[in-house]
């Protein structure tokens, strides 16, 4: 169940993903498609060090589901804030910093993953995930195709985009909980240090 607003949180940027890049280049915004790629790839630049960034931090916290409430209300709020960015470099600059947001959830998301299951289960729970959020990302593709046919006004869509982000957010206050004891992950580490010597 604690998957549930992983699930709403991927429709949101499943949608994204079709609406974002024609919206950088409409009027409203006044962007090109060098704009866009200056976009993606500061984004991206950005999330790499973040991730490492947010593992460290959950792990040194030991506080996971925090960081998760905290991609998903961030989310919720930077794409109304959205709605409000006047020019292309704004919007640049909101995208950049929900991208690094964005990946606050991926190592505490793992670490829930770990230490809800077995060991021997974990490949199989990795694909469930992954198959439930990946349905959720479909969705949200499906849902901007039928939003480009009816002329869906960009607003509307950016606070559709933010609602679902709440939503997320709502569920996994209710659904997400920490791990009691940090059990598997800590096996392993100790698993790996008797195996090296014995393989050395």
């Amino acid at each position: 169940m604690w998957r549930l607003g992983f699930f709403f949180y991927e429709i949101a940027f499943g949608l994204l993903s079709v609406f974002i890049p024609l919206y950088v280049v409409t009027p409203a915004i006044g962007g090109s498609v060098v704009n866009l790629g200056i976009m993606t790839s500061a984004a991206l630049l950005f999330s790499i060090p973040a991730s490492f960034f947010w593992g460290y931090i959950c792990d040194r916290t030991r506080r996971y589901k925090q960081y998760i409430l905290l991609s998903f209300i961030s989310a919720t709020v930077l794409l109304y804030l959205f709605t409000l960015a006047t020019d292309v470099f704004m919007f640049i600059i909101l995208y950049i910093i929900m991208a690094v947001l964005h990946v606050a959830h991926e190592a505490p998301k793992n670490v829930l993953i770990a230490e809800h299951y077995s060991r021997e289960d974990w490949g199989k729970s990795y694909a469930l995930y992954e198959g439930f959020t990946e349905i959720g990302w479909l969705i949200g593709l499906l849902v901007g195709l039928l939003a480009s046919t009816i002329a869906l006004s960009s607003n509307h869509l950016l606070f559709l985009c933010s609602g679902l982000n709440l939503v997320a957010f709502v569920l996994s206050i209710f659904l997400v909980a920490d791990p009691l004891l940090i059990f598997e992950r800590r096996l392993v580490s100790i698993e790996k240090r008797l195996i090296t010597p014995i393989a050395a």
